[in-house]
């Protein structure tokens, strides 16, 4: 749903799950193009709190469970950003680019890095962009079989962020066919 921020109204339609075509990888030099849908989390537009923090009246964005809540706040060049979220997967599909294994993550996820630009102190600046993804393989009675991508986070480069840990880089089709 929108949430109103400093007195406008921000909305996330952009952050609508999509589905593409996506041509996979998979052992023995086997190709194979299946669907994939993409689907986003609050991480894309908000940002965790230190501990002791608050989020500002009205930044608020739930996370976690009703027995786990994780606060998050809102955070505007985070939810600025987001609107090229799609273009930069559609980019990374079109591409087969390079992505990550995550290394600080007890889950089998993957991070691509792109070159963005941001508005920050009143200067645009050309800042690193991360993208974390998790693909599960999915199957639903009566469905074809289908991959689901949870894009987990997506925020820029920050000097109090730490640059994410990676190893085995692989192209995006071969990661996704490893899931496959």
């Amino acid at each position: 749903p929108p949430m109103l921020i400093d007195g406008k109204t921000v909305t996330f339609d952009h952050l609508a799950p999509i589905t593409r075509k996506v041509r996979l990888e998979l052992q023995g030099n086997i190709q194979t193009t299946v669907e994939v849908r993409f689907l986003f989390s609050c991480h894309c537009y908000s940002r965790g709190l230190v501990e002791g923090e608050v989020a500002k009246s009205g930044h608020e964005v739930p996370d976690g469970s009703e027995h786990d809540p994780r606060p998050r706040e809102f955070d505007a060049e985070r939810y600025a950003l987001s609107h090229g979220l799609v273009a930069l997967i559609d980019q990374l599909i079109a591409s087969n680019g390079h992505v990550s294994k995550t290394t600080r993550t007890d889950r089998e996820s993957f991070y691509r890095i792109d070159q963005v630009e941001t508005q920050r102190d009143g200067t645009q600046r050309l800042v690193s962009y991360f993208i974390f993804f998790h693909a599960t393989k999915m199957q639903e009675p009566e469905r074809p079989r289908y991959l689901k991508v949870f894009v987990e986070s997506a925020y820029p480069e920050r000097d109090n962020i730490p640059h994410p840990g990676g190893c085995g880089g692989k192209s995006f089709a071969a990661m996704l066919g490893k899931t496959w």
